[in-house]
């Protein structure tokens, strides 16, 4: 393997620790967006759709403008859960993001500032699969109140 190669690898496994180590408050976040859905009629599919919808476009700005679109046809559903789900968009981008790149220049990265965008779409998606797989136990299992137990013990 080559320099390049070498680097390119490394910088990536780098990515993946650094990320990695953001997932708690990922998952966190993620309960905290469930339980804003305790008495709406939301369904599972819906849900599907907005993480299709940030896997296949890959930009934050593209899954807000989806959830802004729900939010219009079906506000009942959508209006706190979305406009709560586009707030932690931007708190990723700002603070999961930034703790990311952090700990990639602590491990020595150079172009860790040019991996924002990347890092911030990549958080992004891994919040709406854990919204989408709380979402699935809170309403197959009537397990609210056990995201609240999880996240009051974080």
């Amino acid at each position: 393997m080559d320099q390049q190669g070498s680097d390119e690898l490394r910088r990536e496994l780098a990515l993946d620790q650094a990320i990695g180590a953001q997932l708690d408050k990922l998952v966190r976040r993620a309960n905290l967006a469930v339980l804003k859905l305790r008495n709406a009629k939301m369904e599972e599919n819906q849900l599907r759709n907005l993480l299709d919808a940030a896997m296949e476009s890959g930009s934050v700005e593209v899954t807000a403008g989806f959830i802004r679109y729900q939010i219009g046809r079906d506000s009942a559903n959508w209006k706190d859960f979305g406009h709560h789900v586009i707030s932690d968009l931007g708190k990723l981008g700002r603070d999961e993001t930034e703790k990311v790149v952090d700990s990639l220049k602590h491990m020595s990265i150079a172009d860790a500032d040019a991996l924002k965008p990347r890092i911030q779409v990549r958080l992004m998606q891994l919040y709406l699969g854990y919204i989408n797989r709380a979402f699935v136990y809170a309403k197959k299992a009537n397990g609210f109140d056990h995201l609240k137990e999880v996240v009051s013990v974080a």
